[in-house]
């Protein structure tokens, strides 16, 4: 309000000489004394206009302006400091963070190369009972097929020599073999 006033009065003082000069209808010739004194006195009305208004009105705004520009520039540096400081964490946990993750990998690296260190231990455990296994299972294999073979050769045998004793037997050999087994038994006895 009171810089609106201060351009009115200025603008006021500016204007009204050259109306007052056009009013008159340039009455006085040029350069005389009367008129200097009217231009001084003029003058001086605007320079204590100015003095009187103006200049406090330009003192306050531009103390006000100073006012709020180091406000600004405070508020500006607090921001720029919290933003340094911001930014300074953010770098910090970037770093821990990257700590972090290079711990991480590595124990994932330690821990991979131990599973894979007891995958490779339980592989070789588990060949070495399937070896044993096998020979176990080949040795017992062995040992039925021997059995079966020698069944099927004690069938075979006792099929073929009831089959000559049947073709070949005759009441002779009857008597013969009770005889030899009487006389087996009469040796026994005698012991």
């Amino acid at each position: 309000m009171r810089a609106r006033l201060t351009i009115t009065a200025i603008a006021g003082a500016v204007l009204i000489p050259s109306v007052a000069l056009a009013a008159a209808g340039g009455g006085e010739p040029a350069g005389t004394w009367r008129a200097l004194i009217f231009y001084v006195i003029n003058f001086g009305l605007f320079v204590g206009i100015l003095w009187k208004y103006a200049i406090p009105a330009m003192r306050n705004f531009f103390r006000q302006r100073a006012v709020t520009i180091r406000e600004t520039l405070a508020k500006a540096d607090r921001a720029f400091r919290e933003a340094e400081e911001l930014a300074n964490r953010a770098a910090e946990r970037t770093a821990k963070l990257e700590a972090e993750k290079n711990q991480i990998a590595s124990d994932l690296a330690d821990e991979t190369v131990f599973q894979i260190g007891r995958v490779y231990d339980l592989a070789q455990e588990a060949a070495a009972r399937i070896k044993r296994d096998s020979e176990m299972s080949i040795v017992a294999l062995r040992e039925s097929g021997t059995r079966r073979v020698r069944e099927a050769l004690a069938q075979a045998a006792g099929r073929l020599a009831f089959e000559l004793v049947a073709r070949n037997f005759v009441a002779d050999d009857q008597a013969r073999l009770v005889a030899g087994f009487v006389a087996k038994l009469h040796q026994e006895a005698r012991r």
